[in-house]
C-alpha cells in the first residue's frame, strides 16, 4: 500500500478513477456525462489542491483530493476507493496514511443523500471530532465534521 502524489505522469489514472467517483455519486447530484460520456469534476487540481493516488501492488486503488486552505487547514474534496478494494478497510487505512503526513487541522464534507459516506467518516476519524450540519456555498447543506491530528 503506497501513497503516491500527483505528477504528470500519473494525472490520467487520477482524472480516470475520478470519473467513475462521479458516476457513482451522479445519482445523488443529478450530474449527467457530457456528449463525450465524460463528468465534469467539482473539485479542479491546482497550487491550493494536493492530489493523492493509493497504489496496491502497481494497482490504482484510491485517489483523494484535499485542499489547503488560507489558515493552513486541510479539508478532503474528494475520497474514492474503487469498490472492488472497499469492506477490507483499505479506505480507513488510507485517510489514516494521508493525516499522518499532513498532521493539523481537518474539515470532511458529506452531501446530503450520501449518508453511507458519513458512516464510513466516523468510522474512520480515530480522534475526538466536531459534526454539524454546514451550508456549503456549493453543495447546499451538508454533514461536516472537523477535527486535529496531531
Amino acid at each position: 500500500m503506497n501513497i503516491v502524489p500527483l505528477t504528470e505522469e500519473n494525472l490520467q489514472v487520477y482524472l480516470n478513477l475520478a470519473q467513475c467517483y462521479e458516476g457513482e455519486f451522479s445519482a445523488i447530484t443529478g450530474k449527467k456525462p457530457n456528449q463525450q460520456g465524460l463528468f465534469e469534476l467539482d473539485t479542479q487540481l491546482d497550487d491550493s489542491t494536493i492530489g493523492l493516488l493509493l497504489i496496491i501492488e502497481d494497482t490504482p486503488c484510491a485517489f483523494a483530493a484535499i485542499a489547503i486552505k488560507e489558515d493552513k487547514s486541510y479539508e478532503i474534496c474528494e475520497f474514492y476507493v474503487v469498490p472492488s478494494f472497499r469492506k477490507n478497510s483499505v479506505g480507513m487505512k488510507f485517510a489514516r496514511m494521508i493525516w499522518s503526513i499532513y498532521p493539523g487541522d481537518w474539515e470532511i464534507k458529506q452531501i446530503a443523500g450520501a449518508e453511507y459516506a458519513s458512516a464510513f467518516w466516523r468510522k474512520a476519524i480515530h480522534t475526538i471530532y466536531q459534526e454539524d450540519r454546514y451550508e456549503d456555498s456549493y453543495w447546499g447543506t451538508v454533514t461536516r465534521q472537523r477535527f486535529t491530528i496531531n
